[in-house]
């Protein structure tokens, strides 16, 4: 009989390390086939404070590391990581560093569809890959649309101001529950694991949860 794992992630859409960290527990999760998981995806902002528009991405990253030879010594190290999960980041093509906040709305909507995992990969690879602004609502009902979320059922939830307050408050609770980086996953509502995991360590912490219901 196999044993449900449940995986609460808090993440942000444009962090890359939540990008590598998916990829590295997606590589960890495929080593469990028997096994089943439920992952939920959280939203945490890294700048929640952020104009809606977003700004311009050597300002925010100079503001941000003090320069832009620290912010490129970082970000090389970033590629270097992405490369080993081929993910091949296109830093030089993101121009603004958006509002992540409607992205989040995105997932939150994806949630009740249960396609949240492929959605985020989708809005990652936008951003990430290909230099999109995923704080522009256009940028985000292409990608509504290629998961066969209705044109207008993505505007309707965009406009209505309602569940704009849950979502806000989940990242609230985070922050109280003393979550202030992301990726941060939370195994079965009681490990709380920091940071882009390496796969080794992933496959550690499941193997050593289903041995005890096995």
């Amino acid at each position: 009989m196999s044993e449900m794992i449940k995986l609460d992630i808090f993440s942000d859409t444009i962090c890359p390390w939540c990008y590598i960290g998916k990829k590295r527990l997606d590589r960890a999760i495929k080593k469990f086939n028997t096994e089943e998981f439920m992952i939920t995806w959280r939203p945490f902002q890294l700048n929640p404070n952020m104009q809606a528009d977003g700004m311009d991405r050597t300002e925010y990253l100079v503001s941000k590391f003090g320069s832009e030879d620290a912010a490129k010594t970082i970000y090389d190290n970033i590629f270097e990581e992405g490369e080993k999960e081929e993910i091949h980041f296109q830093f030089d093509d993101i121009k603004i560093t958006p509002n992540s906040f409607n992205s989040h709305r995105l997932l939150a909507l994806a949630y009740q569809k249960k396609i949240q995992d492929r959605m985020i990969e989708d809005i990652f690879q936008s951003y990430f890959i290909r230099g999109e602004d995923i704080g522009d609502p256009t940028v985000l009902l292409d990608i509504a649309i290629k998961h066969n979320i209705d044109e207008d059922e993505f505007k309707n939830y965009l406009m209505n101001k309602e569940n704009i307050e849950p979502l806000a408050n989940e990242e609230i609770q985070a922050r109280k529950m003393g979550i202030n980086s992301v990726p941060t996953f939370i195994v079965n509502q009681q490990i709380v694991i920091n940071g882009a995991q390496s796969v080794d360590n992933f496959e550690l912490i499941f193997t050593k949860l289903l041995s005890k219901v096995h």
